[in-house]
């Protein structure tokens, strides 16, 4: 009898997903580069990784009591990864992102690299893009966030939002 292959667990992480109005810009590029992350994760800058993250009923509790928070990141050019990863990363509100990141982990938060990724690196291979041609569709980008998402994927399933925590501002 074969041995069932090892599921993948549930992964959990905080997100900033991309409001409406700017995924009406990056989601089509997305599903063009990568329409296999495309079709798992909405656009979105990660906030907080799995394993960093806190038991879930202390997380909930750190998320209910924040301060209010609203932030406005601006992305500069598409740069691509020597993996092959493209992605854009943030030229302002860099220091807002770290703070947010410190109010849930706390004062010893490591900094993380905040990024919205347009082609994943392990989908990376055979991509066929234009950086400039991307450049010139995500020129002035700008994203204002004030709201945090609990998102979690099943094994290999698409992510799903499990709750969201809007900013008061």
């Amino acid at each position: 009898m074969a041995k069932d292959a090892p599921s993948r667990p549930t992964r959990r992480q905080l997100s900033l997903l991309v409001p409406e109005e700017q995924r009406a810009i990056v989601e089509p590029i997305r599903q063009r580069l990568d329409p296999i992350q495309y079709s798992l994760i909405p656009a979105h800058v990660t906030l907080c990784r799995d394993n960093e993250l806190p038991e879930l009923r202390i997380l909930k509790r750190r998320l209910e009591r924040l301060e209010a928070f609203s932030f406005t990141m601006a992305f500069g050019e598409p740069q691509e990864l020597s993996d092959g990863c493209v992605l854009l990363r943030p030229t302002t509100g860099v220091e807002h992102f770290q703070a947010l990141r410190r109010s849930i982990l706390g004062p010893d938060a490591t900094a993380q690299g905040a990024h919205l990724t347009l082609l994943h690196p392990r989908n990376a291979t055979g991509a066929i893009h234009n950086l400039e041609s991307l450049a010139r569709k995500l020129s002035g980008l700008e994203i204002r966030f004030k709201t945090i998402a609990i998102i979690e994927q099943r094994g290999c399933d698409p992510w799903t939002v499990k709750n969201e925590y809007r900013s008061a501002i």
